[in-house]
């Protein structure tokens, strides 16, 4: 039995032996990529152990008038592309671009807006705030995340992330589709963050909801890709290799590359057939819709781009533990989904199709304890919670992250009557 067993493993053995061989050839590059990968995250571990973490709560004045447009300009102060903006910086300092945390929060129904941030961006983000809505609150306040003790045996949670359900250059419903960039009057308002307030208010004793809206600047970072040598397709290229070889090697931006591809694909699908007696193209008939998700397109990527990543949470304690919440968080972003534009979806949620999944509940607690770290430390970007994020411009941002006016009524959403002011610096002494 024994030498059967040998003799079915034999051709695997002699494929490993094979492989060991030529160690000399090919351990080298392995060993220097691992090298290189430590020396990495050993100097991003300690550019980040430098940065001091900072949450600001944003209290929200008795009445706001203003449009999520000005969410949107305010936001623009959360694009910094520093940090790793030449190779020094970023391979042998270990720096990286700043992230940032838009925070949708309930602590016991009580609601709250929070934007986590590093020590060195908190005069920017307030400045910006102020400007835009001049009778709000942003102070630093400690981290509501540390106060809750996750232990698995007092209480539970519920989580997951969501991702498009679309390419990235397709645009969410925005504030815009719902007419709110006219600035109407409250009661005609259709506000798309009144489900989430409403929902979050809801809560109850022992209950907290926590989502999360992590984001860094986008930029440039993807390669061109194809084929080195189909750059060289005269003798004059073969004499300028060094522009060719500096060209395939640039980045690109494929979230705007890929609006133009888009585009492309329903404009050859509408363009009719045939040439006219002066040589040109037949016309591009385009349906209403088509002209409406076109529009939507191109107006995407004129704005400012953020990857961007979304997490949320129920916690509570085990005799508040309502299934019902847990259920509704995940449609808490179902309002700024189109079935011909873009959406969210659920992915790496915490809980199984069937027992058989998980049948001796050991991977069910590790993933509930992951995602709860994942988003205490606002992890995304890098290991060890690194995700796949996707873009967001600042129109999509402001839409699921600003400050409602009258309109929403959640009695547990805690607005001030007016912002406390610092006294004149010219008073007599």
């Amino acid at each position: 039995m024994f030498s059967y067993v040998l003799e079915l493993f034999k051709p695997a053995w002699e494929v490993a032996r094979l492989v060991f061989s030529f160690a000399p050839l090919w351990a080298p590059f392995f060993c220097g990529y691992a090298g290189w990968r430590g020396w990495m995250r050993y100097r991003r571990a300690q550019y980040l152990a430098k940065q001091e973490p900072v949450l600001l709560e944003i209290k929200v004045p008795k009445e706001v008038s203003k449009s999520p447009a000005a969410m949107e300009m305010a936001l623009n102060a959360l694009y910094a592309t520093g940090g790793e903006g030449n190779v020094v910086e970023k391979y042998w300092d270990g720096g990286v671009r700043p992230w940032f945390s838009l925070e949708l929060v309930s602590l016991e129904g009580q609601v709250k807006f929070f934007i986590w941030t590093w020590k060195g961006s908190v005069k920017s983000i307030q400045n910006n705030i102020y400007a835009q809505y001049p009778k709000t609150e942003v102070i630093e306040v400690p981290d509501y995340t540390l106060a809750f003790l996750y232990d698995p045996d007092a209480a539970d949670l519920s989580g997951a992330e969501f991702i498009l359900t679309k390419p990235d250059p397709y645009p969410i419903k925005t504030y815009i589709d719902y007419g709110l960039d006219k600035d109407p009057k409250e009661e005609f308002k259709i506000d798309p963050i009144a489900p989430v307030l409403e929902y979050l208010g809801g809560l109850g004793k022992g209950e907290q909801a926590w989502i999360q809206i992590i984001v860094r600047a986008h930029k440039k970072e993807d390669p061109k890709g194809g084929s080195f040598l189909s750059g060289f397709k005269s003798v004059e290229d073969v004499f300028d290799v060094g522009k060719k070889t500096k060209e395939y090697f640039e980045k690109t931006d494929k979230w705007k590359d890929n609006v133009k591809t888009e585009i492309k694909k329903i404009i050859d699908k509408r363009t009719l057939k045939g040439k006219s007696e002066d040589g040109k193209e037949g016309p591009i008939v385009f349906t209403d819709l088509e002209k409406t998700i076109v529009t939507a397109l191109e107006r995407s990527v004129t704005k400012l781009g953020f990857d961007a990543g979304i997490r949320a949470l129920y916690l509570a304690e085990k005799e508040y533990f309502n299934k019902s919440h847990k259920g509704a968080l995940n449609g808490v972003l179902a309002q700024y989904n189109t079935s011909h534009l873009n959406g969210f979806k659920k992915v790496n949620g915490t809980s199984f199709d069937y027992p058989i999944q998980d049948p001796f509940n050991t991977r069910l607690p590790k993933m509930k304890r992951k995602i709860f770290e994942a988003y205490r430390l606002r992890g995304y970007f890098h290991p060890p919670y690194k995700r796949k994020p996707f873009v967001l411009n600042t129109e999509e941002l402001a839409t699921i992250f600003h400050f409602p006016g009258g309109v929403v009524e959640t009695p547990t959403f805690g607005r001030i009557e007016s912002q406390k002011a610092e006294p004149p610096m010219n008073l007599p002494i």
